[in-house]
């Protein structure tokens, strides 16, 4: 503990994870998640769970193997691969569809400066099933994206875009940029932050829970 406090410094460690539980909000489709006492300390003298859930349960890392044929799965993503300086952007005003001309107005009205490698959209859309069809990322944010050098792209809504074709998600995992769902950012103001996302080591898996955390700087 006091080697964590020595590195952080008194910065402020904000959890932007949206937490697993039964009867929450899936992508439609998505098995809902269902978590069952098996022992009791009562009964047994320890407590023990089962969980079942689908592998992009509430906030997630997409694997490449999610929509490549031989992509990488969730297990050989490399932690350092999904941590990095990030500058969190507030889109809400967008309507739900989301260019990379916006984007790019937005980025340069904040001035985030060199070494930038994660990028976090908050746009306000909420993680409920009548909200998943009514948000998209445009394809050409890949090839922002990538000019850019970001190597993780994450936002609050339930996918970076509708649909099942999912042309984004190929442009952005075949440049290797990490794409991350369901954040829960609704209180975190736009700026520049630290941040740190350790999806679960699932191996051969095409996408992992995850926990996300932001250092404020």
């Amino acid at each position: 503990m006091r080697n964590i406090k020595m590195i952080f410094k008194g910065k402020r460690i904000i959890d932007i994870t949206r937490a697993i539980k039964q009867g929450m909000p899936v992508y439609p489709g998505d098995p809902e998640p269902v978590i069952e006492q098996v022992c009791s300390i009562e009964k047994d003298g320890f407590a023990l769970s089962t969980i079942f859930m689908g592998s992009h349960t509430g906030t997630h890392v997409d694997a490449p193997s999610h929509v490549l044929e031989g992509g990488t799965s969730a297990d050989m993503l490399l932690p350092e691969s999904l941590m990095g300086r990030a500058v969190l952007l507030d889109m809400k005003h967008s309507g739900g569809f989301i260019s990379a001309e916006e984007l790019d107005v937005a980025w340069k009205a904040i001035k985030p400066g060199e070494g930038i490698e994660v990028l976090l959209l908050k746009t306000g859309i909420p993680c409920l099933v009548e909200a998943a069809e009514n948000f998209c990322l445009e394809e050409n944010i890949a090839f922002w994206a990538r000019d850019k050098g970001l190597k993780v792209l994450g936002i609050d809504a339930f996918s970076i875009e509708n649909g099942k074709s999912l042309p984004l998600h190929r442009s952005l995992l075949s440049r290797k940029i990490n794409i991350i769902e369901c954040l829960d950012l609704e209180l975190v103001e736009e700026g520049m932050y630290t941040f740190i996302c350790l999806p679960l080591k699932i191996t051969g898996c095409d996408g992992a829970p995850a926990r996300a955390i932001l250092i404020e700087e």
